[in-house]
């Protein structure tokens, strides 16, 4: 194959737009990486990258003599993004690594596509294709490309020692593209290596472990990762991919399972949340579904139980929860599983009718009272399965707050 298949992407007229802008002078431009590999794998493209032979400033100017905006937004390393009808399409000089040391390499612009493509990860990531859908392959990836099989650019240990990152790469590109099995040279590299991974950021880590559990193979990248003692060492000694084995071996999952956050609470457990970079929510759906799983080891699995759960901490919660023990083996048959999830999700949650407004009009004064007040109220309605009016509860609490007087 030496030419694009029908990419709506390539014949969009944003995408040509930036071909006519950059292709001046005699310089190149080609589309390059997850671009052309998702379309030669028939993925979704969701971003244009192009690289170019033009130095970055040139790109500036002459999107400025073009009318299209451009946005300097990594022009130190040679990147500029082009707004065309609203597309932001990233563009990227040519260059060569002088130094690596992390994110950001020390580059040297120049017009070597071969020496472009030996600075990038995987084979895969290396093929670029022009405006007419010509594809140029500099490093042999295309056959990589279409068997689905992810190999490192060179030496793997050198690609590696570039950016620690690769490693995690490495397994998420696996989980979402890889077919068959893993790179066995790649692999041992990563597992040897391993330890640079505390070089990294925890916002860096964390984007892709998220990514990884979203991935169609999440669970053959994490066992081998588990393997290999990288998976402990990002999400902490109690990390166990069995436990995502047991979510995806439902035949029927609820959306909710899909979610990376839930599935890495269940992989590693809330203490994940002091080792990686997650958001206050985030943080909190992990707690929270571990604190609803633990109760529902503690206190059991009645509907009654589940009752209570649901009112304090609403569906999704209790959706997660329930998944979350699932996942952790206390909850233990898929019937009982189906049936707690089938109760969560068509339980209609019950409104707590009584409010401080009406306390205050029945007597009960504001402060600590009211406080122990409401909380009497809360367990006399949950006693009485959810059912008690408001005139009811208010009259039993003030006869038990009266009876504590006496």
């Amino acid at each position: 194959m030496t030419r694009l298949q029908q990419s709506g992407w390539l014949d969009s007229a944003a995408v040509q737009r930036a071909f006519d802008v950059l292709e001046q002078d005699g310089d190149v431009a080609r589309a390059v990486g997850g671009t052309v590999r998702n379309s030669l794998l028939g993925e979704v493209v969701d971003d244009v990258d192009i690289a170019c032979t033009a130095l970055p400033d040139v790109v500036l100017a002459r999107a400025e003599a073009a009318g299209v905006k451009a946005i300097p937004t990594g022009v130190d390393h040679g990147t500029v993004t082009l707004v065309i009808d609203r597309q932001p399409i990233e563009v990227t000089c040519l260059r060569e690594d002088i130094e690596t040391h992390g994110r950001h390499a020390t580059v040297k612009f120049g017009r070597d596509w071969t020496k472009d493509a030996q600075r990038r990860d995987f084979t895969m990531n290396a093929l670029y294709v022009d405006r007419h859908g010509e594809l140029f392959d500099p490093l042999g990836g295309l056959d990589d490309c279409l068997n689905r099989h992810l190999r490192f650019i060179g030496d793997a240990r050198a690609r590696i020692r570039e950016d620690y990152l690769r490693i995690l790469r490495f397994f998420r590109f696996f989980a979402t593209y890889g077919q068959g099995e893993i790179n066995a040279d790649g692999y041992a590299a990563c597992v040897e290596l391993k330890d640079g991974l505390s070089h990294l950021s925890k916002e860096r880590i964390t984007k892709e472990v998220l990514r990884t559990l979203s991935a169609p193979r999440a669970l053959g990248s994490l066992l081998l990762m588990e393997q290999g003692g990288i998976l402990q060492l990002i999400l902490g000694g109690e990390a166990k991919s069995s436990r995502l084995a047991r979510l995806l071996d439902l035949e029927d999952l609820p959306e909710t399972a899909l979610q990376p956050v839930l599935r890495l609470g269940g992989v590693a457990g809330p203490k994940v949340a002091e080792l990686l970079r997650l958001s206050n929510a985030q943080k909190k759906q992990i707690e929270v579904a571990a604190d609803i799983a633990e109760a529902l080891r503690l206190h059991g699995q009645s509907k009654q139980q589940l009752k209570a759960l649901l009112v304090a901490h609403g569906t999704d919660a209790v959706v997660d929860g329930v998944l979350t023990a699932w996942m952790s083996d206390i909850v233990q048959s898929e019937a009982e599983l189906k049936e707690l999830l089938a109760f969560a999700q068509n339980w209609v949650i019950p409104n707590f009718p009584l409010t401080g407004k009406m306390m205050l009009a029945g007597g009960i004064p504001a402060g600590p009272d009211m406080g122990k007040a409401m909380r009497l109220a809360q367990q006399i309605w949950a006693d009485a399965d959810y059912q008690q009016s408001a005139e009811s509860l208010l009259e039993q609490v003030k006869v038990l707050l009266a009876d504590e007087v006496k």
